[in-house]
């Protein structure tokens, strides 16, 4: 039982650290600030996790799991419905993440991605995002090249970065107290105007 109830407990503090991480920033959090706000001391800290940087690949690891992934579960599903409602239920439900009163406000990954050129920055933790980076690029890139490809100068890869360039944006700009529905709203022009291009 005792193993069990560690477990349990390591999820909790996994999941306080990602919120510290997430407001913060890695930089201007410490194994101090983390500590403290975890209830535990430092040993127990690294006896768990291993250290700040193992720590923080795993914050964003259950940040993807938890947040990302299952938003991204519409570009799929349900496979007869037409392809600019599963993006704007994607992106719908991001940005309700990005909104949520619960957590942080904004993406933990683009507030990461903007601090990942600092030499402190862990790197198992750059490659990981942009690991996740490259798949929900590819998930979307292939979604519209069903669609078929519009002209030569606005090929599927485009539209995506482009995509999710609003995003990444509108990440920002939620953080900064831009509201959840004019957020939509940028996102449904960003949408109308693919759709527009394609001729759908």
């Amino acid at each position: 039982m005792a193993g069990r109830k560690r477990a349990f407990d390591r999820e909790i503090a996994l999941d306080k650290a990602m919120r510290i991480f997430w407001n913060n920033g890695y930089a201007a959090t410490s194994v101090a600030h983390l500590t403290s706000e975890l209830g535990i001391n430092t040993p127990s800290l690294y006896a768990a996790f291993g250290n700040k940087e193992k720590l923080f690949k795993e914050v964003i690891v259950h940040y993807i799991t938890q947040y990302s992934d299952p938003c991204y579960r519409h570009i799929t599903e349900p496979s007869d419905a037409p392809f600019i409602e599963r993006l704007r239920a994607c992106f719908y439900e991001l940005i309700q993440v990005f909104s949520d009163a619960d957590t942080p406000l904004g993406c933990l990954l683009v507030k990461s991605v903007n601090e990942s050129d600092s030499v402190a920055f862990p790197e198992e933790a750059t490659v990981y995002i942009n690991q996740f980076g490259l798949k929900t690029q590819n998930l979307i890139t292939t979604l519209i090249e069903s669609e078929g490809v519009i002209t030569e100068s606005e090929t599927a890869e485009l539209q995506t970065k482009y995509l999710l360039s609003v995003l990444y944006g509108l990440s920002t700009q939620i953080r900064a107290g831009e509201s959840q529905q004019v957020a939509e709203s940028v996102m449904d022009y960003a949408l109308n105007s693919i759709q527009t291009s394609i001729g759908q």
